[in-house]
Protein backbone atom coordinates (compact mmCIF):
# COMPACT_ATOMS: atom_id res chain seq x y z
CA UNK A 1 0.00 0.00 0.00
CA UNK A 2 1.30 3.44 -0.92
CA UNK A 3 2.52 5.49 2.04
CA UNK A 4 0.99 8.84 2.91
CA UNK A 5 3.28 11.83 3.39
CA UNK A 6 2.17 14.56 5.79
CA UNK A 7 4.22 17.76 6.03
CA UNK A 8 3.76 20.00 9.07
CA UNK A 9 5.18 23.53 9.37
CA UNK A 10 6.40 23.75 12.97
CA UNK A 11 7.72 26.62 15.13
CA UNK A 12 11.10 25.15 16.06
CA UNK A 13 14.32 24.96 14.00
CA UNK A 14 15.31 21.65 12.45
CA UNK A 15 18.21 21.39 14.92
CA UNK A 16 15.88 21.44 17.95
CA UNK A 17 13.46 18.82 19.34
CA UNK A 18 9.74 19.31 18.74
CA UNK A 19 7.62 18.48 21.79
CA UNK A 20 4.29 16.80 21.02
CA UNK A 21 3.48 16.09 24.67
CA UNK A 22 5.38 16.51 27.91
CA UNK A 23 7.01 13.12 27.42
CA UNK A 24 7.02 12.66 23.63
CA UNK A 25 9.45 14.67 21.53
CA UNK A 26 10.70 14.47 17.96
CA UNK A 27 14.48 14.73 18.14
CA UNK A 28 16.44 16.40 15.31
CA UNK A 29 17.73 12.98 14.23
CA UNK A 30 14.50 11.05 14.84
CA UNK A 31 13.67 8.35 12.28
CA UNK A 32 10.40 7.03 13.71
CA UNK A 33 7.57 8.31 15.92
CA UNK A 34 4.64 6.94 17.87
CA UNK A 35 2.05 9.56 18.75
CA UNK A 36 0.10 8.89 21.97
CA UNK A 37 -3.32 7.44 21.20
CA UNK A 38 -2.30 6.34 17.70
CA UNK A 39 -1.09 2.80 16.96
CA UNK A 40 0.04 3.72 13.43
CA UNK A 41 3.84 4.06 13.35
CA UNK A 42 5.31 7.03 11.50
CA UNK A 43 8.62 7.40 9.72
CA UNK A 44 10.09 10.86 10.34
CA UNK A 45 11.97 13.35 8.18
CA UNK A 46 13.02 16.79 9.44
CA UNK A 47 13.58 19.55 6.88
CA UNK A 48 14.53 23.21 6.91
CA UNK A 49 11.90 25.91 6.43
CA UNK A 50 10.51 26.71 2.98
CA UNK A 51 9.97 30.34 1.98
CA UNK A 52 6.49 31.37 0.84
CA UNK A 53 4.91 28.13 2.03
CA UNK A 54 1.48 29.72 2.53
CA UNK A 55 1.05 29.98 -1.26
CA UNK A 56 0.62 26.20 -1.41
CA UNK A 57 -2.14 26.40 1.20
CA UNK A 58 -3.85 29.25 -0.66
CA UNK A 59 -4.13 27.04 -3.73
CA UNK A 60 -6.33 24.62 -1.78
CA UNK A 61 -8.49 26.93 0.32
CA UNK A 62 -9.05 30.55 1.20
CA UNK A 63 -7.01 31.30 4.31
CA UNK A 64 -6.84 34.32 6.55
CA UNK A 65 -3.89 36.71 6.61
CA UNK A 66 -3.26 35.57 10.18
CA UNK A 67 -3.08 31.89 9.18
CA UNK A 68 -0.85 32.71 6.20
CA UNK A 69 1.54 34.64 8.45
CA UNK A 70 1.63 31.78 10.95
CA UNK A 71 2.51 29.29 8.22
CA UNK A 72 5.19 31.52 6.71
CA UNK A 73 6.71 32.04 10.17
CA UNK A 74 7.49 28.33 10.53
CA UNK A 75 11.06 27.45 11.50
CA UNK A 76 11.18 23.96 9.93
CA UNK A 77 9.10 21.19 8.38
CA UNK A 78 8.28 17.85 9.99
CA UNK A 79 7.33 15.04 7.60
CA UNK A 80 5.42 12.01 8.87
CA UNK A 81 5.13 8.97 6.59
CA UNK A 82 2.96 5.93 7.18
CA UNK A 83 0.24 3.60 5.94
CA UNK A 84 -3.43 3.16 6.79
CA UNK A 85 -5.04 -0.25 6.39
CA UNK A 86 -8.43 0.37 7.98
CA UNK A 87 -10.90 3.06 8.95
CA UNK A 88 -9.67 2.75 12.55
CA UNK A 89 -6.11 3.45 11.39
CA UNK A 90 -7.34 6.53 9.54
CA UNK A 91 -9.24 7.86 12.55
CA UNK A 92 -6.13 7.44 14.70
CA UNK A 93 -3.96 9.27 12.17
CA UNK A 94 -6.54 12.07 12.10
CA UNK A 95 -6.28 12.26 15.89
CA UNK A 96 -2.48 12.37 15.60
CA UNK A 97 -2.76 15.29 13.17
CA UNK A 98 -4.87 17.15 15.74
CA UNK A 99 -2.20 16.47 18.38
CA UNK A 100 0.41 17.96 16.05
CA UNK A 101 -1.67 21.13 15.82
CA UNK A 102 -2.09 21.24 19.60
CA UNK A 103 1.73 21.06 19.86
CA UNK A 104 2.17 24.09 17.60
CA UNK A 105 2.09 22.90 13.98
CA UNK A 106 0.25 25.51 11.90
CA UNK A 107 -1.01 23.30 9.09
CA UNK A 108 -0.62 20.04 7.19
CA UNK A 109 0.21 19.41 3.55
CA UNK A 110 -0.82 15.96 2.27
CA UNK A 111 1.67 15.24 -0.46
CA UNK A 112 -0.15 12.20 -1.87
CA UNK A 113 -3.26 14.22 -2.76
CA UNK A 114 -2.04 17.81 -2.80
CA UNK A 115 -4.50 18.88 -0.12
CA UNK A 116 -3.23 21.58 2.26
CA UNK A 117 -5.04 22.53 5.44
CA UNK A 118 -4.39 25.20 8.02
CA UNK A 119 -4.80 23.90 11.56
CA UNK A 120 -8.19 25.57 11.89
CA UNK A 121 -9.21 24.50 8.39
CA UNK A 122 -8.46 20.84 9.09
CA UNK A 123 -10.33 20.93 12.39
CA UNK A 124 -13.37 22.44 10.68
CA UNK A 125 -13.19 20.00 7.76
CA UNK A 126 -12.96 17.04 10.12
CA UNK A 127 -15.86 18.32 12.24
CA UNK A 128 -17.99 18.80 9.11
CA UNK A 129 -16.86 15.58 7.40
CA UNK A 130 -19.35 12.79 6.96
CA UNK A 131 -16.46 10.35 6.48
CA UNK A 132 -12.99 10.27 8.12
CA UNK A 133 -11.22 10.27 4.73
CA UNK A 134 -12.97 13.42 3.45
CA UNK A 135 -10.10 15.84 4.31
CA UNK A 136 -7.65 13.50 2.58
CA UNK A 137 -9.32 13.59 -0.85
CA UNK A 138 -8.55 16.23 -3.44
CA UNK A 139 -10.54 16.89 -6.61
CA UNK A 140 -9.36 17.90 -10.07
CA UNK A 141 -11.62 19.09 -12.85
CA UNK A 142 -11.01 17.84 -16.38
CA UNK A 143 -12.73 19.15 -19.49
CA UNK A 144 -15.85 17.09 -18.81
CA UNK A 145 -14.87 14.90 -15.85
CA UNK A 146 -14.28 15.41 -12.13
CA UNK A 147 -11.47 13.26 -10.68
CA UNK A 148 -10.40 12.36 -7.14
CA UNK A 149 -6.75 12.50 -6.12
CA UNK A 150 -5.11 10.62 -3.28
CA UNK A 151 -7.00 7.33 -3.09
CA UNK A 152 -3.92 5.21 -3.83
CA UNK A 153 -2.93 5.82 -0.19
CA UNK A 154 -5.96 3.69 0.72
CA UNK A 155 -5.08 0.96 -1.77
CA UNK A 156 -7.78 2.16 -4.16
CA UNK A 157 -8.02 3.44 -7.71
CA UNK A 158 -9.00 7.06 -8.04
CA UNK A 159 -12.56 7.78 -9.17
CA UNK A 160 -14.09 10.04 -11.77
CA UNK A 161 -17.56 11.10 -12.80
CA UNK A 162 -19.04 13.09 -15.69
CA UNK A 163 -19.45 16.78 -14.86
CA UNK A 164 -22.82 16.75 -16.64
CA UNK A 165 -24.31 14.69 -13.80
CA UNK A 166 -24.75 17.58 -11.33
CA UNK A 167 -23.06 20.61 -9.81
CA UNK A 168 -19.51 20.40 -8.45
CA UNK A 169 -20.50 20.03 -4.79
CA UNK A 170 -22.99 17.29 -5.56
CA UNK A 171 -20.46 15.37 -7.64
CA UNK A 172 -17.79 15.69 -4.96
CA UNK A 173 -20.23 14.26 -2.42
CA UNK A 174 -20.97 11.30 -4.70
CA UNK A 175 -17.27 10.58 -5.17
CA UNK A 176 -16.65 10.86 -1.41
CA UNK A 177 -19.54 8.50 -0.61
CA UNK A 178 -18.26 5.89 -3.05
CA UNK A 179 -14.65 6.24 -1.83
CA UNK A 180 -15.83 5.65 1.73
CA UNK A 181 -17.87 2.63 0.62
CA UNK A 182 -14.81 1.09 -1.03
CA UNK A 183 -12.40 1.74 1.86
CA UNK A 184 -14.52 1.51 5.01
CA UNK A 185 -17.09 -1.06 3.89
CA UNK A 186 -14.62 -3.08 1.84
CA UNK A 187 -16.71 -3.10 -1.34
CA UNK A 188 -14.73 -4.31 -4.35
CA UNK A 189 -13.16 -1.60 -6.51
CA UNK A 190 -13.03 -3.82 -9.60
CA UNK A 191 -14.60 -2.77 -12.88
CA UNK A 192 -18.24 -3.87 -13.09
CA UNK A 193 -18.93 -3.53 -9.36
CA UNK A 194 -22.17 -1.77 -8.43
CA UNK A 195 -21.70 0.86 -5.73
CA UNK A 196 -24.06 3.01 -3.69
CA UNK A 197 -23.76 6.75 -4.32
CA UNK A 198 -26.04 7.69 -1.42
CA UNK A 199 -28.90 9.99 -2.35
CA UNK A 200 -27.69 9.93 -5.98
CA UNK A 201 -28.50 6.22 -6.32
CA UNK A 202 -26.50 3.34 -7.68
CA UNK A 203 -23.49 3.48 -9.99
CA UNK A 204 -21.35 0.94 -11.81
CA UNK A 205 -17.55 1.15 -11.75
CA UNK A 206 -15.95 1.15 -15.20
CA UNK A 207 -12.18 1.12 -15.66
CA UNK A 208 -10.79 4.08 -17.59
CA UNK A 209 -8.40 3.00 -20.36
CA UNK A 210 -6.22 6.07 -19.95
CA UNK A 211 -5.14 8.32 -17.11
CA UNK A 212 -4.99 12.10 -17.60
CA UNK A 213 -1.75 12.06 -15.61
CA UNK A 214 1.69 10.97 -16.82
CA UNK A 215 3.14 7.86 -15.15
CA UNK A 216 5.98 9.87 -13.63
CA UNK A 217 3.67 12.56 -12.19
CA UNK A 218 2.74 12.56 -8.48
CA UNK A 219 -0.95 12.47 -9.46
CA UNK A 220 -0.64 9.13 -11.26
CA UNK A 221 -2.42 6.29 -9.46
CA UNK A 222 -0.95 2.84 -10.10
CA UNK A 223 -4.31 1.30 -9.15
CA UNK A 224 -5.92 3.03 -12.13
CA UNK A 225 -9.05 5.16 -12.38
CA UNK A 226 -12.66 4.01 -12.18
CA UNK A 227 -15.49 5.99 -13.74
CA UNK A 228 -18.86 6.08 -11.97
CA UNK A 229 -21.59 5.29 -14.47
CA UNK A 230 -25.17 5.97 -13.33
CA UNK A 231 -27.42 2.92 -13.46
Amino acid sequence: MNKFVLAFPIPVPVEEPFAITEIVQVAPDAKTLMVPGCSVAFDVVRHKATAGLSEIFKEHQAISAEDASAIDAHKSLLFLLGSVKSADDLRMVNSAILKMFAAGATGVYMQQSGTAWTANGFREALDDAEFPMDPWINFVEGADVLYTLGLETFGLPDLCISRTGGDAEELRNILAVVADTLFVDGVSSKSGTEVDGGDAGMFTLRAESKSPFAKDSPEFNRQGIMRLVKK
